[in-house]
């Protein structure tokens, strides 16, 4: 027999003094460094060419617009990788994915929620539960409801129960409270008669914290 409790979530450079003068710096390279955003009149028309292309679900040209952008020194914005990614969820591509996604990493552009739990989603999406894994867990302090959601929305559907089911308990000792589609995805992971008492534990955590409409819960 299984048994659960689930927790309440809680309400929860230095300056240094310029180097002394020397002799004549050697001639610096005038190329900007990855990961920098620097005002061009080719940023804003490739980056709307890029845009364009991604929402077509044309990736593979999008991925050739990102090259042409890095040979004029130039890093899209997350808000255009997040219209790229979006095109691969929803194409299911792992493969252009995985492109998208190493091209972010070349770029050395600090990543922000939106877009990690974009990449979570899409590994998701394609099955790939060990990517989507080590991205959440990398993602520190930058974990959101959403990335929560979406991990244990990919253990629930990669068959993974007793892990989505384990992610919630883990989530709600965080402090994070969950949303009506979080407790679907769970409560969905509880049909199994291993996990009926846990499922039956959780619907009493739903009742306990506030209704939930009927259409998401079923």
């Amino acid at each position: 027999m299984i048994t659960a409790t689930l927790p309440l979530p809680s309400p929860a450079k230095l300056l240094h003094p310029p180097p002394p003068a020397t002799t004549a710096l050697p001639r610096q390279s005038l190329s900007p460094p990855p990961g920098k955003f620097y005002t061009s009149p080719n940023f804003e028309p490739l980056k709307a060419l890029l845009i364009r292309q991604a929402n077509m679900g044309h990736i593979n040209q999008a991925l050739a617009t990102i090259d042409l952008m890095a040979q004029h020194h130039l890093t899209p914005d997350l808000t255009t990788y997040s219209v790229l990614l979006k095109s691969c969820i929803r194409s299911r591509n792992h493969r252009l994915g995985q492109l998208v996604h190493s091209k972010l990493i070349e770029s050395e552009t600090p990543l922000d929620a939106v877009v990690l739990n974009s990449l979570i989603t899409l590994y998701s999406k394609c099955n790939d539960w060990v990517s989507a894994k080590s991205i959440f867990e990398d993602m520190g302090e930058k974990k959101d409801l959403v990335s929560w959601s979406a991990m244990i929305s990919c253990f629930a559907h990669n068959g993974m129960e007793l892990q989505s089911i384990a992610k919630f308990a883990d989530m709600l000792r965080f402090g994070v409270c969950p949303n009506e589609f979080c407790f679907a995805v769970v409560i969905q992971a509880c049909c199994r008669p291993d996990y009926a008492r846990i499922g039956l534990v959780i619907f009493g955590f739903v009742m306990k914290t506030g209704p939930v409409s009927d259409e998401t819960m079923w």
